[in-house]
């Protein structure tokens, strides 16, 4: 499965060289030069307050190269597609779920440095897919475009469904920030916090260009924020 990366290695490493080796195997792909890159990947803010130690900007680059690379797969894949159909593929491929359940399936969460309770990380999933995105922005400052395409086309893009992928929407929120981008407009978000004698929800309102399109309400900021970009992209007719 993994045959193109074999190749570029004649020599494995031993088990005991690196921290993270269940991931390389899992992967297939080791460090090239050395574990640096990597570890920092796998190193939360809650760790380190060290810039240069924890995996924010390695996160960053993480998530333009899986956007380039999925971006550039769809070009090829779905010919005579306009942009607005482009945008939606990208936006249900690559969503905080999706990245999450992937962090997951590689074994991020076992490894993950971080000073979290489990609670807190139970509470916040995103940590695993940002990590994900920092362990791409590594392996790119190690290898190259090739791989990266290679590797995520065998992590991400395995399972897209080029005729039905359009049926569901699983992350609202990132679908309608690219397809805001798309179109060059501007989102906003207003947050309120709504207080009873037994219960605390929070409504936002959701604007696009200044204009409300949509509210929604939830028992925290970005339950509410879900529900505003869901009732957005039903109100625009954006699903079809």
């Amino acid at each position: 499965m993994f045959s193109f990366f074999k190749k570029i290695f004649q020599k494995k490493p031993t088990a005991t060289s690196y921290l993270f080796t269940e991931i390389y195997e899992y992967l297939q792909l080791y460090p090239h030069q050395s574990e640096v890159h990597f570890i920092r990947a796998l190193t939360h803010s809650s760790y380190t307050k060290n810039i240069d130690e924890k995996n924010e900007r390695l996160e960053f680059l993480g998530d333009a190269v899986i956007n380039f690379c999925v971006g550039e797969f769809l070009f090829y894949k779905m010919e005579k597609k306009d942009e607005g159909v482009l945008t939606k593929a990208r936006a249900s491929i690559v969503n905080r779920k999706n990245l999450n359940r992937i962090g997951l399936e590689i074994g991020i969460d076992k490894h993950l440095r971080h000073k979290l309770t489990y609670n807190q990380l139970k509470e916040a999933p995103d940590i695993i897919g940002n990590a994900f995105e920092a362990l791409i922005g590594a392996y790119y400052l190690e290898y190259d475009m090739q791989v990266m395409k290679s590797l995520l086309e065998k992590l991400i893009l395995k399972d897209f469904d080029i005729q039905n992928f359009h049926k569901s929407i699983t992350d609202p929120k990132s679908f309608l920030l690219e397809w805001v981008q798309s179109k060059k407009k501007q989102i906003a978000f207003s947050h309120e916090t709504m207080i009873s004698e037994t219960t605390t929800n929070f409504l936002v309102s959701l604007k696009i260009d200044d204009e409300e399109k949509s509210t929604g309400i939830g028992k925290n900021k970005k339950e509410a924020e879900l529900n505003a970009c869901r009732a957005a992209i039903q109100s625009m007719g954006l699903e079809n």
